[in-house]
C-alpha cells in the first residue's frame, strides 16, 4: 500500500527528532535538559483529543500553573522524564495546577499502553499529524511549557529534565500553585 507525503513527512520529522532525542540521552545525564524563562504575551492555545477522543482546549484551564509536555514513546529522554512529571502531579493535586501530556505523531493504541505502562494519570491529548508540534516550532522531544494562570508560557523545558523537584515547585508556587 503505498504511503501518502503527509505520512512520509510525519515519518521523516519522527527519525530526526529520534534522532535529536538520542543524541540528548546519549550524554548519560538523565536530567540532561535546558530550563529556562520566556517572554511571550499571549496564551498558547492548544485544542486537541484525548485519548477517548473528546476535544480538549487549554483555555479551560486558565486561573491555575500548567505544565504542558510534548513527548511520544519511542523518545527515550521523554520516557526517562515522566516518572519526575507524575511525582509532580501527585504532590501538586491538591493545589490549583494542571498536568497535560502530548503526544506527538502516535496513534491513540500505543499512546495509551504507553500511559498505562508508565502510570500516567494526567489527561494525554494526540497531536496524531503533529501539527501543533509544528506550529509551536518544537525542535526536540521531550519539550515542557510551563504556563501561568492566564495561559502565557513562562518556561520552556527542552530535553529531559526533573519536574518533581524543589525549583520547578518554587517556580510553580510563584505562577500561583501554591501549597
Amino acid at each position: 500500500m503505498p504511503v501518502s507525503k503527509q505520512k512520509t513527512g510525519v515519518i521523516a520529522r519522527s527519525l530526526m527528532l529520534c534522532i535529536l532525542a538520542l543524541s540528548l540521552s546519549a550524554t548519560g545525564d538523565a536530567a540532561a535538559g535546558e530550563f529556562s524563562p520566556v517572554t511571550a504575551t499571549t496564551p498558547l492555545v492548544l485544542h486537541l483529543p484525548d485519548l477517548e477522543g473528546q476535544v480538549q482546549a487549554l483555555e479551560a484551564l486558565r486561573g491555575k500553573p500548567v505544565l504542558v509536555n510534548f513527548w511520544a514513546s519511542w523518545c527515550t529522554p521523554c520516557i526517562t522524564e515522566m516518572p519526575s512529571i507524575q511525582r509532580l502531579a501527585d504532590d501538586m493535586r491538591d493545589v490549583p495546577f494542571a498536568v497535560i501530556g502530548v503526544n506527538v505523531g502516535e496513534g491513540e493504541l500505543r499512546v495509551r499502553a504507553m500511559a498505562e505502562r508508565l502510570g500516567l494519570d494526567f489527561p494525554i491529548l494526540l497531536d496524531k499529524d503533529s501539527a501543533a508540534f509544528e506550529r509551536l516550532r518544537i525542535s526536540v522531544l521531550p519539550t515542557t511549557f510551563l504556563l501561568d494562570g492566564d495561559g502565557v508560557v513562562r518556561y520552556v523545558g527542552r530535553g529531559p529534565l526533573e519536574w518533581d523537584s524543589a525549583e520547578v515547585k518554587d517556580i510553580l508556587q510563584e505562577l500561583g500553585a501554591v501549597h
